[in-house]
């Protein structure tokens, strides 16, 4: 970048080393987070006999957690902004206060690395036609990619759990249905749900355990559904939470609610999958026309078109050879009296 302000001062291979040094930070910090965590898990749960004194929100944060909430007390971050990224991190998975604050470290890395990696990739394409003013683009463009970048990453793993728990629901409303026949109770047959689908539907185990957990700590069992309803925000889970309150309070029927809301679901199920089938041939189009029709269009008139080539060549051979025999021989003269 010799024509950008970027590379005047800074080196191109100085950027790049910048911009893989900030993206191993995060990394690095994302994994000591999750092996932080891990670690008080454990001894919160080994310690949990003798009840010790719960430490300090501080001592409990991680350098990349620190690091974002530095930045979530500026301007920058509003309380909007901050509560939404808190719901997508709940659905993820995230559910911990210090994710929020980690997810912000992440992004502030990535700003970095963004505004080190962009201009040593894009090189003189924008210096070269408008000068200055193309190398601040380039930054800012880095600075905006590194800071949506892990949205976008939220956002997916968010989309998937969220999959994950609409295709597990209809059999979970089964077992329920089931566990609830059986005589259980409803924070049991929560709980017993919970641990049945643990191994096919992680996610949505993780989220009946967590509602399970509240039922029993909560005085209003109505108000564990309905913070599963609000950690989720489907469709579907509102429906069973709304159900299921109802059923507790006036007191109807709860198998029969349950398995025609499972009916629904899974229903509902089967016409996405149909939706996802029918979208198949308009999805193929472009790889068929890019990538196979050539080869069948090579396979089919290969041979014809190589044939085609071998006459024209033959026929350009033929006639060369007939002029030069021409002019090798050329034809007698006549005499005066017409005779050879």
């Amino acid at each position: 970048m010799s024509g950008g302000v970027m590379g005047g001062l800074i080196p191109p291979p100085v950027l790049l080393g910048f911009g893989v040094l900030m993206i191993l930070t995060g990394v690095a910090g994302l994994r000591s987070c999750v092996l932080r965590e891990r670690l008080l898990a454990r001894l919160e749960r080994l310690r949990a006999g003798t009840a010790p004194a719960a430490l300090p929100e501080t001592e409990r944060r991680s350098l990349l957690s620190r690091i974002g909430a530095g930045l979530a007390r500026t301007p920058l971050i509003g309380s909007a902004d901050r509560e939404r990224m808190r719901k997508s991190l709940i659905a993820a998975g995230y559910s911990q206060p210090g994710h929020l604050y980690s997810l912000l470290g992440i992004k502030l890395l990535c700003i970095g690395a963004g505004m080190a990696l962009v201009p040593a990739a894009a090189g003189d394409l924008l210096p070269s036609l408008i000068g200055a003013p193309g190398a601040a683009a380039q930054v800012v463009a880095g600075a905006l990619l590194g800071w949506r970048l892990p949205d976008l990453a939220l956002g997916r793993m968010r989309d998937r759990r969220l999959e994950e728990v609409r295709n597990g629901l209809p059999d979970a409303l089964d077992l329920l249905v089931i566990c609830g026949e059986a005589g259980l109770g409803l924070e049991a047959a929560v709980d017993r749900v919970a641990r049945e689908v643990a191994t096919a539907y992680p996610a949505l185990s993780a989220e009946l355990s967590a509602t399970a957990a509240e039922m029993r700590v909560l005085s209003d069992r109505g108000g564990a559904l309905n913070n599963l309803a609000a950690r989720l925000d489907m469709e579907g889970v509102r429906g069973m939470a709304t159900t299921l309150i109802q059923a507790m309070r006036y007191g109807t029927p709860l198998a029969q609610a349950l398995r025609v809301l499972a009916g629904e679901m899974r229903a509902q199920r089967l016409a996405r999958f149909e939706e996802k089938a029918a979208r198949l041939p308009v999805l193929l189009t472009l790889p068929m026309v890019v990538f196979i029709l050539p080869c069948v269009f090579i396979v089919v008139g290969g041979p014809a078109m190589l044939d085609v080539s071998r006459s024209f060549d033959s026929a350009g051979s033929s006639q060369q050879a007939h002029s030069s025999q021409t002019r090798s021989n050329p034809p007698h003269s006549q005499t005066k009296g017409g005779q050879p």
